[in-house]
């Protein structure tokens, strides 16, 4: 299933980071490999969460995955 902006938001805010290596592998898993032709970022936060930027034709926005509370 190819994303749009609006599904890779859903699955954000339904997402809570409890690792950094557990956030890259589902971040990986779930939206990279669902999105070809498009470049990604991302990495941890300041704040204990993940940033995902995706720039391609389909989707080109940055999300902020926010961290287990």
């Amino acid at each position: 299933m190819a994303h749009t902006s609006e599904s890779i938001q859903t699955w954000v805010d339904n997402y809570r980071v409890i690792t950094n290596k557990l956030a890259s592998y589902d971040i990986l898993h779930n939206i990279v490999v669902n999105l070809e032709d498009h470049s990604f970022s991302y990495g941890p936060t300041p704040a204990n969460g993940y940033i995902l930027t995706i720039s391609g034709d389909i989707v080109n926005r940055t999300f902020v995955v926010k961290a287990d509370e």
